[in-house]
């Protein structure tokens, strides 16, 4: 139905220039039968400047509610990309964002928020929206969940880098063991395979992908493999 998640985050990654990824984005958003996909960096770290990147899939009417209204900026939104990392629901979001929520219900849209949170202690969120029906959006609701977990990553690191935010000391220090551990996670290799390929314990194994996550500041796994295949310290 979607095409397969690695060519997409190829086509993110081999971008060269921010409106490279814009065009990426519009890409996606048609690919995945979205009206909109909408990219915010919250905080830039060295001048805590709000929004110093915004990449939008259209400038449609559909874009400037959205702005307008600012989901992005909604309480429960904001603060769940501060402490955590799971998608929003707009039809699930607290009652502080009632304003927007009704907006969009009214309109038909429905859609989610993903926040992000860099390695440099910048917040993010990436946003999708479709007019599909209730039925279809229920249909696809956790494919998107899981595909712009990974998404979100990759588009956050690549503009970042792109816009020459992102530090470049960052995941120098990973040592052999992790970066070997790490590259086998982001084959599909579960650590108990990667305990056997590499002659460890899997005990080992999850201490050297834990050392890697905390060196990346990464919450999860997949997190820390996004970022360090963005950094090129593995292979996609």
């Amino acid at each position: 139905m979607f095409p397969p998640i690695e060519g997409t985050l190829a086509n993110i990654t081999s971008t060269t220039t921010l409106d490279e990824l814009n065009l990426v984005l519009t890409r996606i958003s048609n690919d995945y039968g979205l009206t909109l996909l909408a990219y915010q960096a919250a905080r830039r770290p060295e001048t805590n400047t709000l929004t110093p990147l915004m990449l939008l899939s259209s400038d449609d009417d559909l874009a400037q509610q959205y702005l307008k209204h600012d989901v992005l900026q909604a309480g429960s939104v904001f603060q769940n990309g501060r402490s955590g990392f799971l998608p929003v629901d707009w039809g699930e979001a607290a009652p502080e964002t009632q304003d927007a929520r009704t907006f969009f219900r009214k309109t038909g849209f429905r859609g989610m928020t993903i926040p992000i949170r860099g390695p440099a202690s910048e917040h993010a969120r990436l946003s999708i929206a479709s007019n599909v029906t209730t039925d279809t959006w229920a249909s696809r609701r956790m494919t998107y969940m899981r595909d712009f977990l990974i998404i979100a990553h990759f588009i956050h690191d690549q503009a970042v880098r792109l816009a020459g935010l992102r530090p470049q000391e960052l995941g120098r220090s990973l040592s052999a063991r992790e970066r070997e551990t790490l590259q086998l996670a982001a084959r599909g290799f579960s650590p108990k395979q990667i305990a056997a390929d590499l002659h460890l314990s899997p005990t080992a194994v999850r201490l050297y992908l834990q050392g890697a996550r905390t060196k990346l500041e990464c919450a999860t796994l997949m997190q820390s493999i996004a970022r360090a295949v963005s950094l090129d310290i593995i292979e996609a």
